[in-house]
């Protein structure tokens, strides 16, 4: 079943072996996951102990390096502060003339600190801070 999805979705390229090849290396990527998988696991896993925030421990998140970031802009704030998130939830939009990226919280809390939409972002500039509840 996902073999025929991949297949649907590289099917653009015309060289079937190039194909191949990229759906093998898809395949070798650790979060990549088969729906066969998926369904043998459930579909929750655990949370791995580094996202997990202790009580009144807090990490700060940051806009990421993603190489030429000119003009890149935080655009829409998804929570604000005393808004409690869940790992994965999408905190925030980032974009520029070329990407929109939808910024996913990578630890699970309360949010403490949140900067401002419509702000000009550089790397390593807090986005948010989250304390562990």
């Amino acid at each position: 079943m996902i073999n025929k999805f991949l297949k649907t979705i590289f099917s653009g390229f015309s060289n079937s072996n190039r194909r191949e090849k990229l759906i093998e290396s898809l395949k070798t990527n650790p979060n990549f996951r088969t729906v066969e998988g998926i369904e043998k696991q459930g579909t929750s896993s655990p949370l791995p102990s580094e996202f997990k925030l202790k009580r009144g421990e807090t990490k700060t998140i940051r806009s990421p390096n993603l190489g030429n970031q000119k003009n890149l802009i935080l655009t829409k704030l998804n929570y604000r502060v005393g808004d409690i998130v869940k790992y994965g939830d999408i905190l925030c939009e980032i974009e520029n003339e070329n990407v929109v990226m939808e910024f996913e919280s990578v630890f699970e809390g309360k949010i403490i600190w949140c900067s401002e939409e419509n702000k000009e972002l550089s790397v390593g500039m807090e986005i948010y801070q989250i304390e562990g509840i």
